[in-house]
């Protein structure tokens, strides 16, 4: 039998998510003359942030598919198999058998739900919320069918799968085991709000008590507290977060952090040579702190690719990765929420001297103007060097691009003093008044305080 003839490219790319695309078009736009495949192993890939919305607002889950009409355009080729080894001449074999030879390669390797440790976990009616076309597809057709959903983790994932089971009429449990909802992301205040809004569209929400088991027969058919409480549920959707796809680094002999991910520099290079990571499957550190951070967000892996991509054949030292930062937004109800950097609660517990500005004003000059809404906006700054660390806020759509200003800022560590002074365009249709402006009003609260020492 003829040999397979192995064919050759100067970048290979591992994976077809967010992180993986952008470091193809990246590359392609700083190195036009260089030969570049992406290897996926989904026909059909999803956009990662809009899975939640399947259930409703989006008519079918193929609406959520991310397209592959850049990839075409640039000149990316499209290989759909499977990576099964990489070997140590820069070759890897597929699958299917055929083997790539390779001058660079990009691990986007991506991320899996993490599965918790639960009895009763592997019963028939209990999914969790995963990036693949035809098990979201049956999660769909379950749902539909389903008048109980009981939801395990009160993450963005979770609230936001929540809010999309209540706009369809489902009687729906959102069980969190830390004390508010949103706790990793955003302080307990503002974890109330979505909370509230949820049990005003009908949710039952739970907070500060864990799921004992996973009750039922072959089918579930409910979740059993620790405190002794049961929930009946048709199905259970368990958003426990994610865990990073570290199993081909392992096998290639890559430094790994199974907690975090593939460990790499400031440029995105693994522990061997020519080969790069990005996205979930990497192990990434706090912008703020330097500590390890299990944060996976598109923004992060597609901010990666793009580095990695310009950089791949000539390190360009001006252009580094500066760490995670951590900027979320979502809409839940009618309200949108935002947050950056670190909380309050997070500063406290690293010990870090900070205080607060807070401050609510309308996002229209004057107010009675159509599509008016209230924002509430808090910011966290070093006590000393009065550094702005973090920011949340809630209010309407402007929400969404107010938390992109806030994360400019914490990016590049503006002082207050800094944002008191910023000179701003406003305009009564489109933003706050001059004279109520949210970041400067805040940061002018903060300012008050260190004037009269207090927190």
């Amino acid at each position: 039998m003829e040999e397979r003839k192995v064919r050759k490219y100067d970048v290979v790319i591992i994976g077809g998510g967010p992180g993986g695309v952008t470091t193809a078009l990246s590359a392609r736009n700083t190195y036009p003359e260089k030969s570049i495949l992406l290897i996926r192993r989904e026909k059909t890939p999803l956009i990662p942030c809009g899975v939640p919305y399947v259930f409703h607002t989006l008519d079918v889950v193929e609406d959520d598919i991310l397209p592959d009409k850049p990839l075409e355009k640039n000149g990316v080729e499209l290989l759909v198999d499977e990576v099964a080894k990489v070997q140590d001449n820069k070759e890897l074999i597929l699958r299917s058998g055929e083997r790539i030879k390779w001058d660079k390669l990009v691990l986007a390797l991506g991320s899996k739900p993490f599965v918790p440790p639960l009895p009763g976990i592997d019963k028939k009616g209990v999914y969790f919320v995963k990036k693949e076309i035809d098990y979201l597809k049956e999660l769909r057709e379950e749902v539909e069918a389903a008048r109980n959903i009981v939801i395990l983790g009160g993450g963005f994932i979770g609230v936001e799968v929540a809010d999309e089971l209540l706009k369809k009429g489902k009687t729906v449990v959102l069980i969190e085991k830390l004390s508010s909802l949103l706790p990793l992301s955003m302080d307990a205040e503002f974890g109330i709000i979505v909370a509230e809004i949820l049990k005003e569209r009908g949710a039952e929400v739970v907070v500060g008590t864990s799921v004992k088991e996973i009750i039922g027969e072959e089918n579930v058919c409910g979740v059993k507290l620790e405190n002794g409480k049961q929930y009946p549920a048709d199905v259970v959707i368990i958003a426990a977060g994610y865990r990073p796809n570290i199993e081909l680094a392992q096998q290639m002999g890559l430094e790994v952090d199974p907690r975090y991910g593939i460990i790499v520099d400031e440029y995105m290079r693994t522990s061997m040579k020519d080969v790069f990571a990005v996205g979930d499957c990497v192990a990434k550190r706090n912008f703020l702190t330097g500590e390890f951070s299990k944060l996976m967000l598109a923004s992060t892996a597609t901010a990666q690719g793009r580095l990695v991509g310009s950089n791949l054949f000539d390190l360009k030292v001006i252009k580094e990765f500066i760490g995670t930062i951590g900027t979320f937004s979502t809409k839940i109800g009618d309200t949108a929420f935002g947050a950056t950097g670190l909380t309050e609660t997070q500063a406290k517990s690293m010990g870090i001297d900070y205080l607060t500005g807070v401050t609510e004003v309308l996002d229209r000059h004057p107010g009675k103007l159509p599509g008016a809404s209230k924002i509430y906006i808090k910011l966290i700054y070093a006590r000393y060097s009065h550094v702005l660390l973090g920011a949340q806020l809630k209010g309407g759509d402007s929400v969404g691009e107010w938390i992109n200003m806030l994360t400019v800022m914490v990016q590049n560590k503006m002082t207050a003093m800094e944002i008191d002074t910023l000179q701003i365009g406003t305009h009564p249709l489109l933003t706050s008044s001059p004279i109520a402006y949210p970041v400067i009003n805040a940061t002018v609260d903060a300012i008050m305080k260190w004037y009269n020492k207090s927190g």
